[in-house]
């Protein structure tokens, strides 16, 4: 069978499970792809990545979760701007007669949709920085979330981390040649993702977690090899039966069309 050639498929093997494609245009690996691609995540698998990475997905359609997500990242940056030192300070350990402040990310339009063109296989987007002293000091991650029992570390305060957000932010830590993450975290009722441009930030619904980065040399490792086996040879990992790898098959046999 034959498929749109615009869209890089070579075949799509029901038998073995497999897509395969061209790799003159595999993209980066980024941080919310580090943990689909180790198969620690439920919404998303190996094989959704692969498709991604070749081009053949564009991935999920936007959402009001997703929305309200963008809208509200340079309302909580500013936010923690103009409250750096009180949110910060203790937090960060910032000794007195020192400054916290926030640097804001080249936007998206302007480097190309990745802030590290210096890397060949691992890339993305950060949220921005943190400088002590106009130093770069720490990575900045804004997250925004309906659901706090999640972040909730069981002492009465918000620490406990997500593993896909510690995964995103400690590759990008480490590409940044930083040590620490300032997770700002907004949470959300289910009310305000229909009018997120009505929401406010304030002490007791915006959040500090300072986090250590992982030791993301092992991981980054076994995402080499796993981008070696599969994106530079053309072919995607088996899928599954799963609803994420299902609707992606679904998307990818819509360009199916029959040979003439």
């Amino acid at each position: 069978m034959a498929y749109d050639g615009r869209m890089g498929i070579e075949d799509i093997d029901d038998d073995e499970r497999t897509v395969y494609f061209d790799t003159y245009k595999l993209k980066k690996m980024t941080g919310t792809r580090i943990g689909p691609i180790l198969g620690e995540i439920d919404f998303s698998s190996p094989f959704k990545v692969a498709c991604e990475l070749a081009g053949l997905y564009p991935g999920d359609k936007p959402t009001k979760y997703i929305d309200a997500g963008n809208i509200l990242e340079p309302v909580l940056r500013d936010y923690l701007g103009t409250h750096a030192n009180a949110m910060l300070r203790g937090p960060l350990g910032i000794p007195e007669g020192s400054f916290a402040s926030v640097e804001e990310p080249v936007p998206m339009e302007q480097c190309g949709y990745d802030h590290f063109h210096g890397e060949k296989l691992f890339g993305g987007l950060v949220d921005g920085y943190i400088r002590i002293d106009n130093v770069r000091n720490t990575i900045l991650e804004i997250k925004t979330s309906g659901v706090r029992e999640k972040w909730e570390d069981g002492s009465g305060g918000y620490t406990n981390v997500p593993m896909q957000y510690m995964y995103q932010a400690s590759l990008y830590a480490e590409l940044s040649g930083l040590d620490r993450i300032v997770f700002l975290v907004g949470f959300l009722e289910e009310s305000d993702y229909d009018r997120p441009k009505q929401w406010v930030p304030n002490e007791d619904n915006t959040f500090v977690i300072v986090k250590e980065k992982l030791d993301m040399r092992p991981i980054m490792a076994k995402c080499e090899e796993w981008y070696g086996t599969y994106m530079k040879n053309g072919y995607t990992p088996e899928w599954t039966d799963s609803e994420c790898d299902q609707e992606v098959l679904k998307y990818l046999k819509a360009f199916k069309r029959k040979k003439r």
